[in-house]
C-alpha cells in the first residue's frame, strides 16, 4: 500500500482504512506513467479491509466517475430511506 507516496505493508495500515466504506484512487490517468499497479493496489486494500468497494477514477478522462457518482447516488438513497424508517 503506498501513503503519501510511500510504499508501507497493510499491517502498518491497519488503522487507517477501517472507518471507511470504500477506497478511491484517484489520476488513474498518471497509473502507466508512475508505474502504478491497480492490482497491487487493490489487494493491498483487500488485505487491510477485505470486500472493500474500490474506485478508480480520472477527473481528466473521466474514467470511472460514473461509476463512483452511481455508488454514491445510491448510498444517498439508501441513507435517506433509513433516516425516514
Amino acid at each position: 500500500m503506498v501513503v503519501g507516496g510511500v510504499r508501507i505493508s497493510p499491517a502498518a495500515a491497519e488503522p487507517f482504512p477501517y472507518g471507511a466504506d470504500l477506497a478511491v484512487v484517484t489520476k488513474i490517468d498518471l497509473a502507466a506513467a508512475v508505474e502504478f499497479n491497480r492490482e497491487i493496489a487493490y489487494n493491498n486494500i483487500q488485505a487491510v479491509r477485505p470486500g472493500m468497494k474500490v474506485f478508480p477514477v480520472s477527473a481528466k478522462s473521466a474514467d470511472g466517475i460514473h461509476a463512483f457518482l452511481e455508488f454514491l447516488a445510491a448510498r444517498l438513497a439508501e441513507l435517506r430511506q433509513a433516516a425516514i424508517v
